[in-house]
């Protein structure tokens, strides 16, 4: 079982970490395709909002047709994907084959938790679930580091190619060691309506965000945004009159798996918002190289490998309601250190305690979630969790790219208070009143 918990964190890892490497390559893709920076930042933004739209669909279709299929023909995407990027001609092929890649990403994504909930014991779930977990946020905070190093050295189109390796690596071990699926429920239409008025709300309030860093709280981007909020309105009588809603109403009247959703998405909004604005407090603030800052924000990695072991143990010997708490008041402490952070030394250790907090925030609410869900429905659960986790990254970045102003050097101090606003509402969310 452990190999297979293995192959499967071994692919989220190889997912995120081509995030993380695309990004660091923004400067030199500017300059080669002749685009600015608002514009390259769509390479990363477009495969946000495929993943976003598609999660849930990609977990409904293996629940019919079978997760480990689902799971290598994402393999299959992402390759094809990543080698379409590397020959791309021009920059509208190139977010064409991010479109290609993201999809190939949200099919691993959408049935990673639910191969590696299938494939343990159910008293070594949490663990392996917080291994996967960590896995995929470690790829995240190592991306830029790595890409750092490389970008100078291998052209920007051998940047998207620098995870295929490790995908064709990850796509061998996920066939030799994955289960395959025991149990399946009967074919539904595709819930299309749902999956555009998802990308409508999320594209718009993310875009809107995006342009509000940019030209300030101007007409064109609080329209943007108006249209981002309408669309998440419209959303909830849309999945009420689908035949085939994206999520799934039997699990969402949980009140315990609508608060660890939005645990998770409050944690990775957080988590974002971190990585986005550590880089420039310690190139502004301490004075440091770019490499310098992404060896830094490795602290944040070093916290979740600690946790993630440890937190299975706690989840099996104490309620569920300490867990929860005692994770969102890490992250807090992490968050409240990191802001008022003068010294190096200090910045770090609030990043490992930070570390140690998201790692055992995710491991909770990822197992709070599966134990809900019945073995036939765990692709829809494993979507849930991955949007919850999407959306939070999405939002992180938005909120935090929306307040460094790059012009104003206390601006990226604030940058790491909008972390310490994101951990507190979290932390309320934990001490809100609810069953256990």
């Amino acid at each position: 079982e452990w190999l297979a918990v293995a192959a499967v964190s071994f692919g989220a890892l190889t997912t995120s970490l081509d995030t993380g490497v695309v990004t660091i390559a923004y400067p030199q893709l500017a300059h080669q395709l002749h685009r600015s920076l608002d514009q390259i930042a769509w390479l990363v933004l477009v495969s946000q909002l495929t993943i976003v739209t598609t999660l849930v669909l990609f977990g409904k279709r293996a629940d019919t047709v079978g997760r480990k299929r689902v799971y290598l023909e994402g393999f299959v995407l992402f390759l094809l994907g990543a080698g379409a990027c590397a020959l791309a001609p021009n920059f509208e092929f190139l977010i064409g084959a991010r479109v290609l890649e993201a999809l190939g990403v949200a099919m691993i994504q959408a049935n990673s938790v639910a191969l590696v909930a299938s494939s343990v014991h159910s008293e070594h779930r949490s663990t392996a679930l917080g291994i996967q977990a960590s896995a995929q946020a470690i790829g995240l905070a190592t991306g830029p580091f790595l890409g750092g190093l490389l970008v100078g050295v291998i052209g920007w189109r051998m940047i998207f190619l620098v995870s295929a390796p490790l995908a064709l690596l990850a796509l061998a071990a996920s066939i030799v060691f994955l289960p395959r699926s025991r149990t399946s429920v009967p074919r539904q239409p595709l819930n299309i309506a749902g999956a555009g008025v998802l990308a409508l709300s999320v594209g718009g309030v993310i875009g809107g965000l995006s342009l509000v860093a940019k030209y300030g709280f101007t007409p064109a981007p609080l329209g943007v945004l108006a249209i981002g909020v309408a669309a998440c309105a419209a959303l909830v009588p849309v999945e009420r009159r689908s035949p085939s809603p994206l999520f799934d109403r039997v699990l969402l009247a949980h009140r315990v798996i609508r608060a660890s959703m939005a645990s998770i998405v409050l944690t990775w909004a957080s988590f974002f918002a971190l990585l986005t604005s550590v880089p420039f407090f310690v190139e502004w603030v301490f004075s440091r190289s770019a490499s310098t800052s992404g060896a830094v924000t490795m602290a944040i990695p070093a916290g979740l490998v600690i946790a993630a072991p440890l937190v299975g143990r706690l989840f099996r010997r104490t309620s569920r309601r300490v867990v929860a708490r005692s994770a969102s008041v890490v992250v807090l402490m992490g968050a409240l250190g990191a802001a008022f952070s003068t010294l190096e030394w200090q910045l770090i250790t609030a990043l490992i305690v930070i570390g140690l907090g998201v790692g055992a925030s995710n491991t909770f609410n990822s197992t709070t979630v599966m134990s809900f869900v019945s073995a036939h429905e765990r692709g829809v659960g494993s979507g849930l969790i991955n949007l919850s986790r999407a959306l939070g990254s999405a939002l992180g970045v938005a909120i935090s790219s929306a307040v460094i102003d790059r012009s104003a050097f206390n601006s990226v101090r604030n940058a790491l208070w909008t972390v310490v606003v994101l951990a507190t509402l979290s932390v309320l969310l934990a001490w809100w009143p609810q069953r256990d």
